[in-house]
């Protein structure tokens, strides 16, 4: 046992066997192959030949983002009083939005797909179709599965022809889908039938969103790049380009909003203090005229100076309150649905300024999510808690602004009080005049203010540029993008190896007869020491003086390897046996009598399969007296010894008349006398057994035997009876077990191991038609 293992295949050679195996049982099959490929092939190019060709739109766009922002001159941010720095990410998310989605199709008008019907294919119409269809109520098409009706133009009587009814053209006309205008290409006459595929509005932004992608170029960039897929690569390009366009809009809206409303809150203030402004020089011009006043003296215009210096301090406070207030409104939810925050004129304080230029910008980034995402989605209820944590921080802020501005306007008007006590030394007249230019003087500074900021909203406002710049307009690729035609062609070629493949694999896997030497190698250790080919032309004897067949080879083979296991000088008795009847063990143990016949051994063959008997068959002689005779005590060996015709030194022991009781004439004890007989008398005995899987005669017989021989056949044994061959060796109830294949066909696994390079000129030519007709034969079995 030990021995056995001993010897047992290492892990290389279990490498080496499973490639062979790969190229045997495949090779063998290499026709077949070429068939299936050339079916693959053939089947891909007719896909390649009639399949719509998908191209590849793309472009570059160019956005400002925050986080790869290098810095702006002074000028430049002057320039951009409201603009905001932009986040890559929430910019893809807009161009995937389908709020622009929605605009592009409402812009190209996208609704109508018109076509050519093939019978293969549809061959889109959109670069030659000789009208144009206008949808005016784009929310009148309800289905949900796109419509599909015929279109005609009729150009000589002016009208097209949709749906089998007949519309006058350049004309608003009422169809089933809503209001239409249906415009005719100039120079076109009547035109052949066409087909219109109408798409609803949400059914189109699914189907556009879907062939759109849009990716930043790298990590470190700022540029997106857009890719769209379609059909017609012109109305790619469209799509593309127009998405950009809309984009761009979009982009300008927004950073204008900020804008309007500070240029809106400044021109209300504007006409507030004008009023004023006005009413105070009324007074002053009706003041000199009454009093006859033409100058102040040098006292009067000291404290005059002093006197407007705090008024104006006081009324930048007051408008710095209103401003606290208007701000606190909106925090608190107060003002009204204003979304924006409201302008900050007059405040300075920096922790004030940086917390609503950051609520600003959460605002801003609320507003643009909700053109991508639902109320619901987690990154705008993320904003939503940011803008509530900033909260009561501004509010604080505000608190605290309030009572400083508040003590500071008491301070002011402490000393407005004591420059009044002041006041009262001046001239009646002249303190009368002095309040007056006070306030005028007051009302015209804060109208000049205002002016100033009105005129630097403006220009930002009008100097609005996008922060976004086309880098690649919208192209197509000269070539399509699906299908590829190399692919298909290896898929489909892939496809018809790995059917070919499994189909083989799957038919070994269902037989449940041994197909190769690989199937015995891996259940059983019992070593075989012969492969005995499959010889068509069923004769029974296939060996013989000067005949140079391949199966003769192999039992000469067969009979060089009898020393190996063991027959040799004294060890002259060989036992042959098998699983099942069928195998060919009669066929072995006739064939090798005669090759050890040939090298001038003298050799006796038994029929010791005593219930079916073949060898006196096969070698056409009598039966009787035989075997059973002897064993019954009827006759002697000299009268059943039959020597074969033509050949002096082999003999054949027939076995008689077919017994009831086989097991118990071999247990009669003149078994042991007859073999110790017939040793003395011949170099070889070779004794043909019935099968073992059936009855119990070669176990009966294997003590009396040197070795031996078990038979098994490509095709015919049972896959389950290499378990008790393996057994049967293991435990040497037949003794020294070797194994013989038998019966191997060319066609299959081994038989790429025979038939050439040997000089077997005749054989080989006679293989290989027989070969060739038994593969076509084998496909037709798969």
């Amino acid at each position: 046992m030990q021995k056995v293992n001993a010897h047992k295949p290492s892990q290389p050679e279990d490498k080496v066997d499973l490639v062979a195996l790969i190229r045997y049982r495949y090779l063998a099959y290499w026709p077949l192959f070429l068939i299936v490929a050339g079916l693959s092939v053939g089947a891909a190019l007719l896909y390649l030949r009639y399949a719509t060709p998908v191209y590849r739109i793309s472009s570059t766009l160019l956005v400002k983002d925050d986080s790869k922002d290098l810095g702006e001159s002074s000028i430049l941010a002057e320039m951009d009083l409201f603009g905001s720095k932009k986040n890559i990410e929430n910019e893809i998310e807009i161009l995937t939005s389908r709020t622009l989605a929605r605009e592009v199709i409402q812009n190209l008008n996208l609704y109508g797909d018109i076509y050519e019907e093939g019978q293969i294919r549809n061959i889109p119409a959109y670069d030659y179709t000789p009208v144009k269809l206008q949808f005016l109520e784009p929310s009148r098409i309800m289905s949900e599965i796109p419509e599909k009706v015929t279109l005609q133009l009729l150009a000589n009587q002016n009208k097209a022809v949709l749906a089998g009814k007949a519309y006058p053209l350049n004309d608003t006309v009422v169809t089933p889908w809503g209001r239409m205008k249906i415009t005719a290409k100039p120079g076109v006459e009547d035109s052949k039938m066409y087909h219109v595929r109408i798409v609803n509005e949400r059914q189109m932004t699914q189907e556009l969103l879907t062939k759109l992608k849009v990716t930043p170029i790298s990590k470190m960039a700022t540029v997106i790049n857009l890719e769209y897929t379609d059909v017609v690569p012109n109305r790619g390009e469209d799509i593309l380009n127009e998405l950009m366009k809309v984009y761009t809009a979009a982009s300008i809206k927004d950073k204008n909003k900020l804008a309007a409303s500070t240029m809106e809150f400044v021109t209300k203030r504007l006409d507030i203090v004008s009023k004023e402004l006005s009413a105070v020089e009324g007074k002053v011009e009706e003041f000199k005229a009454s009093s006859g006043i033409v100058d102040i003296g040098e006292q009067s215009k000291i404290f005059l100076e002093s006197v407007q210096e705090n008024d104006r301090m006081l009324s930048e406070s007051s408008m710095q309150l209103s401003v606290l207030d208007a701000i606190e409104r909106h925090v608190t939810g107060k003002s009204g649905g204003q979304s924006i925050v409201p302008a900050t004129l007059g405040l300075s304080d920096p922790v004030m300024m940086e917390l609503l230029s950051k609520l600003y910008q959460t605002e801003m980034e609320i507003e643009s999510l909700r053109k991508t995402t639902g109320e619901n989605s987690p990154k705008l209820a993320a904003l939503n808690r940011q803008v509530e944590k900033m909260t009561p921080s501004i509010l604080e802020n505000l608190h605290s602004l309030r009572e400083n501005l508040t003590a500071s306007r008491q301070k002011l008007q402490a000393d407005n009080a004591r420059f009044m006590g002041i006041l009262r030394t001046v001239p009646s007249k002249e303190r009368a005049l002095v309040e007056v230019s006070r306030d005028k003087e007051i009302k015209s500074a804060i109208y000049t203010f205002l002016l100033q900021k009105r005129e630097e909203t403006a220009l930002a406002y009008s100097a609005a540029v996008s922060d976004n710049r086309i880098v690649d307009a919208a192209e197509a690729d000269s070539g399509p993008f699906s299908p590829r035609r190399m692919m298909v062609i290896a898929m489909a070629l892939a496809a018809g190896v790995v059917l070919v493949i499994g189909v083989i694999t799957i038919k070994d896997m269902l037989n449940r007869e041994i197909m190769s030497r690989s199937d015995i190698e891996k259940v059983t250790s019992a070593p075989i020491v012969a492969e005995i080919l499959y010889d068509e032309s069923n004769d029974a004897v296939v060996i013989a003086d000067g005949r140079r067949s391949l199966v003769a080879e192999q039992f000469r083979t067969l009979r060089t390897s009898l020393s190996y296991i063991g027959l040799n000088g004294d060890n002259k008795t060989l036992l042959v046996t098998s699983s099942i009847s069928g195998e060919g063990k009669s066929f072995i143990s006739v064939n090798l009598a005669v090759s050890l016949s040939l090298i001038r051994k003298k050799v006796v063959l038994l029929e010791f399969d005593l219930r079916k008997p073949m060898i006196s068959k096969m070698m056409k002689i009598s039966r009787e007296p035989g075997i059973t005779n002897y064993l019954v005590g009827r006759t002697n060996i000299s009268d059943m010894l039959k020597q074969v015709e033509g050949n002096e030194n082999l003999y054949i022991l027939p076995a008689g008349v077919i017994p009831p009781n086989p097991t118990e004439l071999i247990l009669n004890g003149r078994l042991e006398e007859l073999l110790r007989h017939l040793k003395t008398m011949f170099d070889y005995v070779i004794i043909d057994t019935a099968p073992v899987g059936l009855v119990s005669d070669a176990r009966l017989l294997a003590p009396f035997a040197d070795a031996t021989l078990y038979v098994t056949r490509h095709q015919v044994t049972p896959r389950l009876y290499l378990n008790k061959i393996d057994e049967l060796y293991k435990n040497k109830e037949l003794g020294k077990l070797n194994l013989v294949f038998n019966g191997v066909k060319l066609n299959s696994v081994q038989g790429h191991t025979y038939g050439y390079g040997y000089g077997y000129t005749e054989e080989v030519k006679r293989k290989k038609g027989s070969k060739s007709k038994s593969f076509i034969k084998g496909i037709f079995n798969l």
